[in-house]
């Protein structure tokens, strides 16, 4: 299956179907997420004004963290639904602790 894999702290914690079809709605909501996260956000206490792609998809994925702590498959289908569309090629999405905070790192496919 062409999966997006969601490790946290080297545990597979959440698969996610990358060749999942999405309605026209579906897409609009995610265009609506970037143009809210146009407008800057938090990171780990940091402000961030004019956040790159990466930087979106490192603070979706925090919330796809929390909603998977949360169960809360909707908004965590929704955050993958995001991470697949911008990142297209990434399959794998670590997240370790680090301290006082968490890193992420994407692994595009081979």
């Amino acid at each position: 299956m062409n999966t997006l894999n969601l490790f946290i702290n080297e545990q597979l914690t959440f698969e996610y179907d990358r060749s999942t079809p999405l309605e026209e709605a579906q897409l609009s909501f995610l265009d609506k997420m970037d143009a809210d996260m146009d407008r800057g956000f938090k990171i780990d206490g940091e402000m961030i004004a004019e956040p790159d792609t990466k930087q979106k998809a490192t603070f979706v994925t925090m919330n796809l963290i929390r909603a998977i702590q949360q169960e809360d498959e909707g908004k965590a289908a929704v955050s993958c639904a995001y991470l697949v569309t911008r990142l297209p090629n990434v399959v794998e999405v670590h997240a370790r602790d680090a301290g006082d905070r968490i890193a992420i790192e994407f692994v595009d496919e081979h």
